[in-house]
């Protein structure tokens, strides 16, 4: 087939409403085999796994974390019965933050099986809840689905996951609004589970006030330094107007902003207005005696180093706060 008719046939034919579909689902629209060979050997489609397709613009150069979520896409319409998705693909189905997580589909099932049985992208959970803690949740261009509770996914996560990944995905949920009482009702009725010590380390080091990963992480960097730990999610006011900021040390007129993210009550502001205001507002704090750190996700990856800006700043904060 010449390119130019597949292109044709996928521009046509493709549904509308799903970015990703299964061999079945194109053939009967008019996409047959020999249509989905010629579009991945044109680059049109990606194959995500055997039977599963989606056009290559919707793959390519897009964030792992966002392939990731696609990658559970691809097994959701390909699925015939209704699998309870656990642990990261439940999470990533709540619409949690997950930071540097396994792509792998995560299911949970009150039985074992061999892994030899299993797709490589799928690892089986031994169920070790009730279906009370099961729901059900509509997955657009898929249908239902369904998948482990909000509190119950996070324990999940939380007795797998190494200390940041877990508090990530925990301070989402508490964000969205899981009660931090649920949580630790559900993690005492996992005594004896295994993993369970270390969910309970991951969920005493969560906190509601993180509002993105990197946020979550810059305070788990900042509760191993040997100082006093800041208020979170702080509003100032100012002849400027009102905003708020990340971490503050108020004693000391110390900020720390991750990412350049200053929240602004005026949510109808242009990038550009955001992005004026947000310097001019810096510059009446820095008149008022306030100093700044300013961190981006790349400084996440040289913990060390932001430690040692951070101790850097607080020190000379506290010298100018006590002369």
């Amino acid at each position: 087939m010449e390119k130019e008719l597949a292109e044709s046939l996928f521009t046509n034919l493709w549904p509308s409403q799903q970015i990703v579909a299964t061999t079945g689902q194109l053939n009967a629209l008019g996409l047959s085999t020999r249509a989905l060979e010629a579009g991945v050997r044109y680059r049109l489609v990606h194959r995500m796994r055997r039977g599963v397709y989606i056009p290559m613009h919707q793959w390519q150069d897009q964030p792992l974390w966002v392939q990731d979520k696609l990658a559970l896409m691809g097994h959701l319409v390909q699925a015939t019965a209704l699998p309870v998705y656990s642990h990261f693909s439940a999470a990533r189905l709540h619409g949690l933050n997950v930071w540097n997580c396994s792509p792998l589909i995560h299911l949970s099932a009150g039985y074992n099986t061999s892994a030899s049985t299993l797709p490589a992208d799928v690892v089986l959970h031994k169920l070790d809840t009730s279906e009370s803690e099961f729901q059900e949740l509509y997955v657009r261009g898929v249908g239902m689905v369904r998948l482990t509770s909000l509190r119950q996914t996070v324990l999940d996560c939380a007795t797998i996951a190494p200390l940041t990944q877990a508090v990530v995905i925990g301070d989402s949920a508490l964000n969205k609004g899981l009660v931090f009482e649920e949580l630790e009702d559900a993690l005492a009725a996992a005594t004896g589970r295994r993993g369970v010590q270390r969910a309970r380390r991951a969920i005493a080091a969560m906190n509601a006030l993180s509002e993105s990963a990197g946020e979550s992480r810059t305070r788990l960097i900042i509760a191993e330094l040997p100082i006093e730990q800041p208020e979170m999610q702080i509003w100032l006011e100012g002849r400027l107007g009102r905003f708020r900021v990340d971490f503050m040390w108020r004693k000391l007129r110390l900020i720390l902003e991750f990412d350049g993210n200053i929240k602004y009550l005026d949510f109808q502001l242009s990038a550009e207005q955001a992005l004026i205001l947000e310097r001019e507002r810096e510059n009446e704090l820095i008149e008022q005696g306030w100093r700044f750190i300013r961190i981006k996700w790349a400084h996440l990856n040289d913990p060390d180093s932001l430690k040692e800006r951070i101790l850097r700043a607080y020190w000379a904060a506290s010298a100018a706060a006590a002369a």
